[in-house]
């Protein structure tokens, strides 16, 4: 009931009510939703929360307050700082836009609203939003400033003149000269099939009592080639029978001192 100096409240307030009714003065329309504060020591941290419902004053009131609190209180922790006070200020602003959507309270409400105080961008609080942006724009400052001083050092690096140090080489001893070895001269004895053959005393093809010996193909004195070298005493008929090829025949005959030389073994030749 109105007292006798109170108006009675118009009736067409009442069409806003809601039937949410304020934490903290009962007035309605109200809205629930929280406001949250943070503040952080370097690794510590602390998590505050100031529940609604609220009326539009106490809202604003209890907005105010948690927000002013984080803007100083809550930067000093690297996770503070980068990831939570942020998102509790983030949070806050979404609910005050959501808060502002209220109405007046209806009057008749059992107790006050809180008074909401100035706005939060007038109040000292507010110089909390230069931390970050001080911080960030000394970091941005600092990292450019270390890339122009790599930048400089590099340029006075490729303008520095070219700097030329003698070069000690160590003598080299000078080359001996390498005789290249001439093969072993062989005796017919050891003549094979496929070697060079030559007479030391002449023309091969001429000579009845030729020196011969083996000497390599590539020898400009070479002068026939082995085709065939029959043992035995029937060497040279062997040499005119089974080797027609053949253009000389050079037999080998050993004896001792009064007996007969025997014929050991022939040369089937080939001229070159």
């Amino acid at each position: 009931m109105p007292g006798p100096n109170r108006p009675a409240p118009d009736p067409a307030q009442f069409a806003t009510a809601n039937g949410v009714y304020c934490l903290y003065c009962g007035s309605t329309p109200a809205i629930d939703l929280d406001f949250r504060a943070h503040c952080a020591v370097i690794i510590l941290m602390w998590f505050r929360k100031q529940p609604g419902p609220y009326c539009r004053p106490c809202g604003l009131a209890a907005f105010r307050k948690m927000t002013g609190d984080s803007l100083i209180q809550g930067w000093w922790g690297p996770l503070s700082f980068a990831l939570f006070n942020p998102i509790t200020v983030l949070a806050n602003l979404v609910n005050r836009a959501r808060l502002a959507q209220l109405p007046p309270p209806i009057p008749g409400a059992p107790t006050l609203p809180m008074d909401p105080g100035t706005p939060l961008f007038v109040r000292p609080q507010i110089l909390g939003l230069l931390v970050p942006i001080v911080l960030v724009g000394w970091l941005v400052s600092s990292g450019g400033n270390s890339s122009s001083s790599a930048d400089l050092d590099k340029n006075r690096y490729l303008d520095a003149p070219a700097t030329t140090y003698p070069l000690n080489i160590a003598p080299v001893a000078p080359s001996i000269p390498v005789t290249p070895t001439t093969p072993a001269v062989r005796d017919a004895e050891s003549a094979i099939v496929g070697d060079c053959v030559r007479d030391k005393n002449g023309d091969i093809a001429k000579d009845d009592h030729p020196a011969v010996e083996a000497v390599p193909c590539s020898d400009p004195r070479a002068q026939a080639t082995v085709l065939a070298k029959p043992l035995g005493p029937t060497g040279d008929a062997e040499c005119d029978s089974e080797y027609p090829n053949t253009d000389v025949i050079i037999t080998h005959a050993t004896g001792h001192a009064g007996d007969p030389e025997i014929e050991d073994f022939a040369l089937c030749l080939v001229l070159k």
